[in-house]
This record gives structure tokens, sequence and C-alpha cells, in this order.
């Protein structure tokens, strides 16, 4: 009995620290203070720790956590995000929700309840749905493939990751093409050679990677742009260009190209063959100021002495041997005192590091049999290609931030 009084005073006393932080974040929050609100949902958050017992915070992982995902997916196929979010949100039965897609009914409430008791719709009365703000957001198409490509392409390797590891005695995985994703997909090759075979999903992944970044802070606003770029800039040629490496179907240099139009150097997209082609039928390179480039990272670098080499999210997809391989690729091409390398990445901190940060290296751990890196793995990786860091940029808790790298 003791035990358990020492038990009941300590989480009373965990609950009451919380409270106050939350008071003291919400009154930031009420006079303006626009970093207030993320601090308000971290200290939200604790509160929710600190006032569960340990065993509802069990159920809620064991229990809630898979069936909300899996519910989340199931309603994507069934539409009821769209259905319910149609006709200026006017209440829908389950009927009219099965209506849809011509699912049973009786399915339908199922999933419908389970998310309504997620958060992702509301009940209006038994059986009738209204949506709420996040009802809307899954409801557009680029938001929901978020669901799709997390779903479809990584809970096969998160449920079979377990056994994986058991069988290789736990060792970290650091091979790119026999990894979990390979084990639970029975795949051969890395797992973008899948997603690629599976173009539905890949479709998904750009929408969902594409409308995250518009809710992250630019690496253009946490990096000094205009003095480390702009001025200094070598008017013509590859010496003009900002090389966006693995850059997908050209979304930031698009961007890049909005937010500083001083920049008159070249821009140019350096993506596979085939991300080329998307990009090109996008209309990616029609007005000329983005230049397209068939590229290989694991190749020679084609452009040399540019003003800078942008990777975003690039080497997070790759363990340390293959990074060091992109790194020399570049460095081999570099001005020295001119160029550099723009790593823009997550930058993990040593403790108490993000959420969102320690989720998305599980996620590399189980697709790419890759990680995301504390500033001292940063440090590390970089220095072991002779190169130095010349400045690491962020701008708010769990986001990516910019690494400035430069010759030795």
């Amino acid at each position: 009995m003791a035990d358990q009084s020492k038990e009941t005073s300590a989480q009373q006393d965990r609950i009451t620290q919380a409270l106050s932080q939350v008071a003291s974040d919400g009154s930031a929050f009420k006079n303006g203070d626009p970093e207030a609100r993320q601090k308000l949902v971290a200290s939200a958050r604790e509160l929710l720790n600190a006032a569960e017992t340990p065993v509802e915070s069990l159920l809620w992982n064991i229990w809630a956590l898979p069936t909300r995902t899996v519910a989340a997916r199931i309603a994507v196929d069934l539409k009821l995000f769209e259905t319910t979010s149609s006709n200026n949100g006017s209440p829908k039965t389950n009927e009219q929700l099965a209506a849809a897609t011509g699912a049973s009914p009786t399915l339908v409430k199922r999933i419908a309840r389970t998310c309504a008791s997620m958060g992702m719709l509301d009940e209006q009365g038994p059986g009738t749905y209204v949506p709420n703000a996040l009802t809307r957001l899954l409801a557009q198409p680029d938001y929901a493939a978020g669901i799709v490509f997390c779903f479809d392409c990584t809970q096969n390797s998160f449920a079979q990751m377990p056994t994986y590891l058991r069988n290789t005695k736990f060792q970290n995985p650091e091979n790119p093409i026999d990894g979990p994703f390979q084990y639970a997909n029975k795949h051969v090759g890395h797992a973008f050679s899948w997603l690629t075979a599976h173009p539905d999903v890949f479709q998904a992944f750009h929408g969902y990677v594409h409308t995250l970044r518009t809710h992250r802070p630019s690496w253009t606003d946490m990096y000094p742009v205009k003095e480390r770029l702009v001025e200094g800039l070598k008017a013509e040629g590859d010496a003009s260009a900002l090389v966006d490496i693995g850059g997908g179907v050209g979304q930031v240099l698009q961007d890049f190209s909005k937010a500083v139009p001083k920049y008159t150097g070249r821009l140019v997209l350096q993506e596979l063959e085939e991300v080329i082609g998307a990009a090109t039928a996008m209309g990616v390179g029609e007005s000329k100021r983005i230049e397209l480039q068939a590229h290989d990272f694991f190749t020679p670098q084609p452009i040399k002495g540019a003003r800078a080499y942008f990777m975003r999210s690039v080497l997070h997809d790759w363990p340390d041997e293959q990074c060091k391989k992109i790194l020399a690729n570049v460095k081999e091409v570099m001005e020295p005192g001119y160029s550099k390398i723009l790593i823009s990445d997550c930058v993990l901190a040593d403790e108490k590091a993000a959420w969102q940060h320690m989720s998305l290296d599980l996620y590399m751990m189980a697709q790419a049999s890759s990680q995301e890196r504390t500033e001292r793995e940063w440090y590390r990786l970089v220095e072991s290609c002779g190169l130095k860091i010349a400045g690491i940029y962020n701008k708010g808790q769990g986001n990516e931030g910019l690494i400035e790298v430069v010759c030795v």
C-alpha cells in the first residue's frame, strides 16, 4: 500500500506540474506568441501522459493505434471522408455513406464509428456523421495519399520487422537491398524499385510528400540565402547553378525560384530518367527556368563547380556507406571556397528527440535500412568524406534542418 501511495502522489505531482505548463503555454498562445501553439500541443501531450495510468497508456498503444491506422486506410477506400464532407458537410447516415461505394452499411458503420472514436469524424446522433477539420483535410486526395502510402508501403515492413530483427540477432539494418522491407515484401532490390512497380502507391508518395512540406518551414526561411548564395554568385555556366540532386519532380526549385527571385543563376533538377519523365509530363521544364537532367547520384556529378548542390531527404534514404559515395561524387566537382552542399534533412536531438524525428527514423529503418541522424552523426558522416559542416540551421521542433557543407 505504501508503494501504491507513493505512485499516486508522484502521479498527482506530475499532473499538477503538467497542468501548470499547459496554463502557461495557453496564456502565451492567447497573447499571440507565434511559437506558443506548438509548445501548447507538447504540454497538452505531457498532461495526457501524466493523467493516464500505465494500463490506459498500454491499451491506447496496443488497441487504439493499430486500429486507428487500419480504419483510416479502409475509410479512404470507402470514401468516408469525401462523402461526409460533401454537400457542405450536411449530416450523412450509414446508408448514405455506404452508397458512395456500394459497401455494406454494417461495415461502413463499424469503420465510421471507429474513425469517430479517434477524432477523424464527428457523430451527430446514432448512425449519423458530420465532418470536422480533420475530416475535411482527409477528403483532399493529397492528404489521404499520406494514409495510402504509409499503410500500403510501410505497414507490412513494420509487421514483419520484429521477426526480421530476431532472425538477424538484432543487428542494425544497414543493407538497403536486404533489409526489413525486402524481407516483408519478398522483394529483390531497393524499396524505390518496388515503388516504381506500384504506380498507385508511387503517386500517393509524391502527393503526400509535396503536401506535407507545404506545412513545414522552407529551408529558405532558416538559411541566409542572400549572404550565402546570392552574394558572390558567378553569373554564367555551371558556376551559377543551384543543383537539386534527387529533387523529385522539382517542387523545391519551383518554390525557390518564387521565394528568391534575385537568384539569377541556373536551376537544375537532377533525377532518375523515369522521374524526369514524370516532371516533364507535369510541365516542370516548360518555362526553361528549371533545367531537367537525368542523373543517378551514385555516378560522377556532371555539373562542375556549381554554387550549391542541394539534397532534400536524400541522405536519410541511405545508410552511411552509400551516403559517402553520394557525397564523394559531389566533393569531386566542388570549387573550394565557393561551392557548397546544402542538406535538408532531420537533425535529431541527442536527448528528448521530437516524436516526428523518431517516428521517421523507424520508417527509414523499415523502408530503406537507413536512418535519421543526430548532429553528432552528421558531423561524423561529413568529416569522414573530407568535408566540413559550416553551419546547421533549424526552425521549430520536429522539422527538417538545413546543413551547409563546404570543402575543408
